[in-house]
This record gives C-alpha cells, structure tokens and sequence, in this order.
C-alpha cells in the first residue's frame, strides 16, 4: 500500500480545522466525500485537496499554511508527515502514533500530548508541550523533538515523557512541572521552572541552580542508556556525555525535588 498524499488545490484565505484526518475513515471515498467547514460554507475535501495513495493510515500533506490548525489532534495510532508551516494545536491531545512537522507552527503545538512521537523540524510558538485550553494538564507522556526555537510559556505542568529542544527556549517555560525529562541544548529565557515540583532538566543555563546544592560526584549510568536510546528515535546523537554532566538537587524549597544536570 502507497501512503496518501494531500496537495493543497487552493489558496487559503480562512483558517481550516483539519483535525478530522485523526479520524479512522473506511475507505478513499469516505475522505473525498467528507464535508469541511470553510468560511460559513460546507465543502467536500475533496474540493480542496488532490488526494493519491491508499494506505489511510500513512498520510503525507505537502505543502501546508499555517491558517491549517488542529493537524494530529487527538491522533490515534496513525502516521501523518507534514512539509510547510502549519497553524494552531499541531499534535494537540494526541494519543499514540507519529506526527512529523518539516516547518513551523503557531501556538500550542503538543499541548496535552498523552502519547505517541511528535516531531518539529522548526521552531514552535507558545505553549508548546504545555496546557490546551481546555484543561489544567500538560504533557502526560509521549516523546517530543523540536529542532529549532520554542516559544514563551512552554512545557507547563508537565507530568511524564521527554521533551527534546535544540533550540532556544522562551520565556515562562517549566512551570509547575510534576515530572518527565526535559533536555534544551540552546538558551533558556526568563523566569524557568517556577514551581516546579518534580522532574529531570538537562540545560547549560546556570541561572536555574542558584538554589539547588550540587550533587556529590558519581557515574550517572541511566543517563548514558537515555541518551543512546533518545539518539536513535531522532537518528542523530545529541552530545551529551557523562562527562559533560554535574548533577544538583536539594533546592531551598522543600516542596521542590526536582534535579537539575548541568552541562558543559
């Protein structure tokens, strides 16, 4: 089976919700046939892409806007690889299955991930991997790569997976996060991880340990593993050696027991 190709046939002019590809449709026809809401008016899918390919659950979208929001929402063990900028909410609620982003997104792109693999290969607007708007949650679980810069009041209220940031990350990111791995390779902006309360950071920023006590020295064996193990999901290695790392924990707030790895 050949994967579904989308080509955009028009030009848009409004914002068009394509949250609807996460649904399982049964056949081709379905997915041509399927009405969308454009402006005030109906039209079929069809009306708006060129669609070749049969294997529903492998689909590829070439060149995409960013006025197209909701791609991977609520994904469900499906495949969906994205080249072009794309709009709001890309992989937000997604639940297991891949997305692939060659471009950038607007605002809450991985919102509330609950599982899956969520790729961007560029950069990312605000509350990226942190709350959609309709909860008090963030990431649940899941693995998210993000090549380029992410924006202000990111990874809030984190629970469980990884976030991997290559880039540089905005301001306000990290608040109140309960748990999972957080590693961010470029800077970090102002007023990171307030309230945090659990979970694992890898940065070279030192603002962030002004309050914590450096750990005695050890081998951090897990660390290793991780990294060898993060390296082949995105296919590259992300230099990170025990070597390079110091460890701390300990902060002045009791409530807060969270480790901080510093690398060089």
């Amino acid at each position: 089976m050949k994967p579904i190709i989308l080509q955009l046939k028009k030009k848009l002019k409004y914002r068009l919700d394509m949250s609807f590809l996460s649904t399982q449709f049964k056949n081709i026809s379905s997915l041509q046939s399927y009405k969308i809401l454009y402006g005030n008016k109906q039209f079929k899918f069809k009306d708006f892409f060129s669609i070749k390919g049969n294997d529903l659950n492998n689909i590829i979208i070439k060149s995409s806007v960013n006025l197209m929001d909701n791609i991977g929402r609520e994904l469900r063990g499906m495949n969906i690889k994205v080249y072009g900028d794309v709009g709001y909410s890309f992989g937000e609620k997604m639940y297991s299955g891949k997305l692939e982003l060659h471009g950038n997104t607007l605002d809450y792109a991985a919102a509330g991930i609950k599982g899956g693999s969520l790729f961007v290969y560029g950069n990312t607007g605000e509350y990226t991997a942190g709350k959609p708007n309709s909860s008090n949650e963030g990431v649940v679980d899941g693995f998210i790569y993000i090549k380029g810069n992410v924006g202000n009041n990111s990874i809030e209220r984190m629970r469980r997976g990884n976030v991997i940031i290559e880039g540089n990350l905005g301001d306000d990111a990290c608040h109140e996060m309960l748990s999972g791995t957080v590693i961010i390779k470029g800077r970090v902006g102002k007023s990171f991880a307030e309230g945090i309360k659990r979970g694992t950071i890898f940065t070279k920023d030192k603002k962030i340990i002004q309050k914590y006590n450096k750990s005695n020295n050890a081998e951090f064996n897990f660390t290793g593993f991780m990294f060898k193990e993060i390296s082949k999901i995105i296919s590259k290695n992300i230099f990170l050696t025990n070597k390079t790392l110091t460890r701390y924990c300990g902060h002045q707030d009791d409530d807060n027991l969270s480790e901080i790895f510093l690398y060089k």
